[in-house]
């Protein structure tokens, strides 16, 4: 079996990162408070000075604004987010190329360091096999504002990807990667067909110097 990887993140989604639309969203629906903003402000303040190897790693590891929200009420606000703000902004190119595989044969999937809310409905849209994100940790009904897991960024992407693939008989060595930042470089690494998509100049150049395709979508 065959698998084309898509990272979401100003690849699939060009531009911006779906969480931060998210933010934007919450905010503007006044489901974020004052409380909730200034317990994120005061946990990236505390870390700005932070020099320890892998710092700034553990930190994308909290999500300190989602700290006692409503699993369920979530969702629902990551559905509507989804619609109203995430999906007009979708690739076409991407969601093409994604629909090719498909046709193909191709197991498709995203992965991405986003949110399950807002991941989960773009897969329903994009017509994704499968989806990998972070993981939230959650106490009952509520989140606790912390990941679990492997979070997918870095060399752990090329870990959740060997995983899935090991559990679904894919080849890596015959399948796709799509993704635009240098820090993807193992994922892409990882497979036979690597794409730079909407690269960070750092990738460009990585790109370039292994004779890797480099796209643009919009």
């Amino acid at each position: 079996m065959i698998a084309a990887v898509f990272d979401v993140d100003r690849t699939l989604l060009p531009d911006t990162t779906a969480e931060r639309l998210f933010l934007r969203y919450l905010t503007a629906q006044r489901e974020l408070g004052l409380r909730d903003l200034l317990r994120t402000a005061w946990f990236v303040l505390r870390r700005l000075p932070a020099r320890e190897p892998g710092a700034w790693q553990q930190a994308r590891r909290h999500r300190p604004y989602l700290t006692g929200k409503d699993v369920a009420r979530l969702d629902q606000l990551g559905r509507r987010c989804f619609e109203d703000v995430i999906r007009p902004r979708l690739a076409r190119a991407g969601a093409e190329r994604l629909a090719a595989h498909r046709a193909a044969g191709h197991v498709t999937l995203l992965l991405s360091g986003s949110l399950p809310f807002l991941l989960r409905p773009m897969a329903d849209a994009v017509g994704a096999d499968e989806v990998i994100g972070s993981m939230l940790a959650a106490r009952g009904a509520r989140l606790i504002g912390r990941l679990e897991g492997l979070h997918p960024y870095g060399a752990d992407k090329l870990k959740l990807v060997e995983q899935f693939a090991g559990t679904r008989g894919i080849e890596l060595p015959l399948s796709y990667a799509y993704a635009d930042h240098h820090s993807d470089e193992q994922l892409l690494q990882g497979v036979g067909h690597p794409v730079a998509v909407n690269p960070h100049p750092r990738l460009r150049t990585l790109a370039e110097s292994r004779g890797w395709p480099i796209e643009q979508w919009t």
